[in-house]
């Protein structure tokens, strides 16, 4: 019988969204705020480096600036797009639950906003750290089902149902067990409230290359970080190393 939930996720990943590639990299009004999200964590991601669930690579565009990042999908449309698109990366299609890698064969390995769309995540972190070598760098980015933003794009959209029940402590509980050690759990973007009203799709991203309206969307989103309880902010991030 087929599971309903891999096959929502199927649905919704199995063709290339360029678009998607297109806001998160080049437009003027929202590509900076990727960039604040994952600069403090990509820059200093060591080489070989492996992204697990790479979709249509607009990290590995990123990591690309470095040096020739790995990328994997279990979607050939977006490893194929992926490959196009950031022509500095090497692309396989691969399940997150068996990587075709030998052990320890990277330097640093990321995983971002992918646990959430997998039946079962426990594989796939352990394959991320099966192939990350001692002292090597692990990166793992989830949303926050926790935050009221997040929480709300949930709902509408079929193939993030799961975020609801993505939490710090569900991050947390996700690398329990493996050998990694120094292990940083940290809060980001606090209300993230430009991922909403400037989504490519459900709402207006043209108002951030706005002057006026992408100052004033900043400014509640900074009122938003001070009101908002760290552990309601809208992304965990974990640091480690591989013991």
């Amino acid at each position: 019988m087929t599971d309903p939930f891999q096959s929502t996720q199927d649905r919704h990943f199995g063709a290339a969204d360029a678009a998607h590639y297109r806001w998160t990299t080049e437009d003027p009004g929202f590509a900076p705020i990727e960039e604040a999200l994952l600069s403090p964590w990509l820059r200093d991601l060591p080489f070989p480096c492996l992204e697990v669930g790479c979709g249509e690579g607009t990290n590995l565009a990123r990591l690309a600036r470095r040096g020739h990042p790995v990328g994997i999908d279990r979607y050939p449309e977006k490893a194929r797009f992926a490959a196009r698109a950031v022509p500095g990366a090497r692309l396989a299609v691969a399940d997150a639950g068996a990587l075709p890698f030998r052990d320890g064969c990277f330097a640093g390995v990321l995983i971002r906003d992918v646990l959430h769309h997998l039946p079962e995540p426990g594989p796939a972190v352990a394959e991320a750290v099966r192939v990350l070598r001692p002292g090597g760098t692990f990166v793992l980015i989830e949303p926050n089902g926790r935050n009221p933003l997040v929480a709300a794009q949930a709902r509408l959209v079929a193939a993030g149902r799961a975020l609801r029940h993505w939490t710090p402590d569900t991050v947390r509980a996700a690398v329990a067990g493996l050998p990694l050690r120094d292990v940083e759990l940290v809060p980001s973007q606090g209300l993230a409230l430009r991922r909403v009203v400037l989504h490519y799709q459900l709402g207006l991203p043209a108002l951030g290359r706005w002057r006026p309206t992408a100052a004033l969307l900043e400014r509640l989103e900074r009122l938003g970080e001070r009101l908002l309880p760290r552990a309601r902010w809208a992304y965990t991030v974990v640091r480690a190393r591989r013991a």
